[in-house]
């Protein structure tokens, strides 16, 4: 099923540090640090107007000190300075100092599975600590069990502006929604941002050599994928060089080298929950227009315009593939600029452009937006301050945006996660990334950084520096190709949002999801490579309906009444 927001979370924080991950956080490891330095946060456009306000609320000073108790989980490889802790340093006692709150972490545990069995054997005891994020399933069976704060009668209260807008920018209230259960609100949901969806990046420099053009068809991405491979761009005079990457995960949201985008140009939306044209609910993996897709990857693989070795290879092997300049067309996110940006070490010459592409019969890059949210802070019922959840976050968001002056000081200078803030909860506008896009356009015009937001500072910075000295600075090279240049495509009109009916996980999906999965995937690999018919598809579905896909569409169907 549908790659969970939980896991993008937690393995990098996309949102929040704006940095790509490895598809379960755990089997290649990181691949960029869920870090930010001070004055360089997530995007977002909000300024002073949220500092300060509303001192009755949500920036109140409790008078007597309180104490809550806190379950989380913990963060692997985390790089603190200074001896300090998750559970000691300047970003916790930051909110505790502005709240005159002491926060006692009854469990921290790095391990994402650990930390999943500690939150189930809580569940169990019903020993919940004061407050906890957990996944959807969690969540609902905690509501269900009547172990949850009501937290309705606080959230006008005790939330900042800036959080209310956060949930407010996404339309009809689809994600507060989510944290909603017969109308009562029992969780406040993570958000995640528009724009993790694959674009198509492609080495200009090589286009320009075999004097070719920017592609939009998918004619010309199997063209410039033929010429890639077969023309010796890079001119070394060897065989050496590949066409399109590929991953055997073949899709996923925010996932690099994945084939989506092919898909998708055939109006094919795998691991993802539509009506057809009948009304009837429909699991995207299981179309015609899917089978479609699947017979042109085929054919693109017979003929070797995709890496005849994707199979085997690590998300490092491409990388390597790249960085080597053996590689110079994949599909990844806006953020695979900093990746990207390691060609130039090997070949300084090397030009990545991200596209929209391809673009379907109508002009349309159609893509499915991420889960709105995945992960939900909950207050046990029987905390004294449920309240303090909500103030907490907003103090904190005011120290993770650099919006009260006083938090430029926390680890200034110093590369630390925002995750040691004590509720490791992300949220931002739904837009957040398209937002910036004219800031960095302003600047770049008028040269004038002032009335800058903090948070953008370093981020500009690193842009004109790229600008003024192109490619001198990998590091800023590598910012300016993956928050502008990158960051740019994901607002382009050609970008078409397909939104599903369905996010969520059944009960099904929960038992038979993973025996599921492995059935599409084997099948769609073995389809792809040619070690199957495409007759198999149709087996595929049958097999899929009978073993346990009627039920979970069933579920589905049940939730959306």
């Amino acid at each position: 099923m549908k790659t969970t927001a939980v896991s993008l979370f937690l393995c990098a924080s996309i949102v929040l540090s704006l940095a790509a991950c490895d598809r379960n956080g755990a089997d290649e490891g990181n691949r960029f640090s869920a870090t930010y330095h001070a004055g360089d946060s997530k995007d977002e456009t909000d300024t002073n107007t949220y500092a300060h306000i509303n001192d009755d609320g949500p920036f109140k000073k409790y008078e007597k000190p309180i104490t809550v108790t806190l379950g989380r989980q913990g963060i692997a490889g985390n790089n603190l300075p200074n001896g300090d802790t998750l559970e000691d340093n300047e970003f916790l006692k930051y909110v505790e100092d502005r709240l005159n709150v002491n926060v006692i972490y009854e469990f921290s545990i790095e391990d994402v599975d650990d930390y999943n069995q500690k939150v189930s054997l809580a569940i169990a005891n019903n020993s919940m600590p004061d407050m906890m994020v957990v996944n959807e399933q969690q969540f609902k069976e905690m509501a269900g069990a009547d172990m949850l704060a009501d937290l309705t009668p606080f959230y006008e209260t005790y939330s900042s502006p800036l959080i209310k807008d956060y949930y407010k920018s996404f339309s009809d209230d689809r994600v507060l929604n989510t944290g909603r259960i017969g109308g009562k609100l029992y969780g406040l949901p993570n958000t995640n941002i528009d724009g993790t969806y694959q674009l198509l990046w492609v080495r200009k420099d090589w286009l320009d050599k075999l004097q070719l053009k920017l592609p939009s068809s998918m004619d010309d991405v199997q063209a410039i994928a033929r010429a890639f491979k077969e023309l010796d761009p890079d001119q070394n005079g060897k065989s050496d060089t590949v066409g399109l990457l590929g991953d055997k995960q073949i899709v996923g949201d925010a996932e690099f080298f994945t084939f989506d985008p092919i898909f998708n140009q055939y109006h094919s939306y795998p691991k993802s929950w539509f009506k057809d044209a009948d009304d009837n609910i429909v699991y995207g993996s299981t179309t015609p227009e899917t089978k479609e897709a699947l017979v042109k990857l085929r054919d693109m693989y017979k003929e070797g315009l995709i890496d005849r070795e994707f199979l085997t290879r690590k998300w490092q092997d491409n990388a390597a593939l790249v960085s080597g300049g053996r590689a110079g067309i994949l599909f990844a996110p806006w953020f695979a600029g900093w990746m990207l940006a390691d060609s130039v070490k090997t070949d300084p010459k090397a030009e990545w452009v991200p596209l929209a592409a391809p673009l379907d019969e109508d002009g349309k890059r159609n893509v499915v937006p991420s889960a709105p949210s995945g992960t939900f802070l909950v207050v046990n019922k029987h905390a004294k301050h449920p309240e303090a959840a909500l103030k907490m976050l907003s103090v904190e968001y005011e120290g993770i945006r650099l919006i009260d002056p006083k938090s430029h000081e926390l680890y200034k200078d110093e590369i630390v996660s925002w995750l040691n803030y004590p509720l490791n909860v992300q949220l931002d506008f739904q837009d957040s990334l398209a937002r910036d896009i004219p800031i960095y356009d302003k600047v770049l015009t008028d040269n004038d950084l002032q009335d800058m937001p903090a948070r953008l500072i370093k981020r500009v910075n690193a842009i004109l520096k790229n600008r003024k000295e192109p490619k001198q600075d990998i590091t800023a090279f590598a910012d300016s190709l993956a928050y502008y240049t990158g960051g740019a495509v994901t607002g382009t009109k050609e970008i078409t949002k397909v939104d599903p009916i369905f996010y969520g996980t059944t009960e099904t999906m929960v038992k038979k999801g993973t025996s599921l999965d492995k059935l599409e995937n084997e099948t769609f690999l073995r389809i792809i490579t040619g070690a199957a018919p495409i007759e198999d598809f149709d087996k595929f579905v049958s097999t899929w309906k009978l073993s346990g896909g009627d039920e979970v569409t069933q579920e589905v169907a049940a939730s959306l009444n």
